[in-house]
């Protein structure tokens, strides 16, 4: 039986994509999206992610590797000049919390977070898991199962939604059922399948 719903952040809670930001870094650098994004989703990344590197130390490195000034990569204000709530999901969470326990998990850094619980609308959720605050991101198993002992749920009583096939491949090879979003028709049809 299925006791709870967990949600990914950035691509299905909230409208935010990097992708317009590594475009907006390849015209300063006179690079490909293809190539920022290269430099940017690596080790530095994950560091950040996991509560490990501080934004200004992330920005200055990802500038050196661009070959830019280190203000012009506004990790956190491209963010904060972008980020909006996905209405859509929002008022899914608003209803699958009527009947089960909800929670987003979320591969985020601190900077980007604490903007997020600012200005976003994230009480919805009964829990709030973001890797900077945890030390592990997602597809590592172990950010979702600190989230499941949290929330005192087994993993097949357990419903993960993100929009990155690797981190629902790896839920469910945790044995939790998941899906990947790719906007709310769909995660409807999902959900509809397996009785929510």
């Amino acid at each position: 039986m299925i006791r709870g719903v967990l949600f990914d952040l950035g691509g299905v809670v909230v409208d935010f994509s990097n992708d317009n930001y590594y475009k907006m870094l390849a015209e300063k650098s006179r690079s490909t999206p293809e190539r920022v994004r290269a430099l940017i989703e690596n080790k530095q990344l994950i560091m950040l992610e996991e509560g490990r590197l501080k934004t200004d130390e992330f920005e200055r490195q990802i500038a050196g590797r661009l070959g830019i000034a280190a203000e012009e990569i506004r990790w956190y204000e491209f963010y904060k000049e972008t980020v909006r709530m996905n209405s859509d999901v929002e008022a899914l969470v608003g209803e699958l919390r009527k009947e089960y326990v909800t929670a987003f998990v979320s591969n985020i850094d601190r900077s980007r977070y604490s903007y997020t619980m600012k200005v976003l609308d994230l009480d919805l959720f009964d829990y709030r898991f973001a890797s900077c605050n945890i030390g592990f991101r997602k597809p590592d198993r172990r950010i979702l199962e600190f989230a499941l002992r949290q929330m005192k749920l087994k993993p097949e009583e357990a419903v993960f939604i993100d929009n990155m096939p690797e981190n629902v491949e790896s839920a469910r090879k945790m044995g939790i059922n998941a899906f990947v979003f790719s906007d709310r028709r769909r995660l409807d049809i999902d959900l509809y399948k397996i009785g929510l």
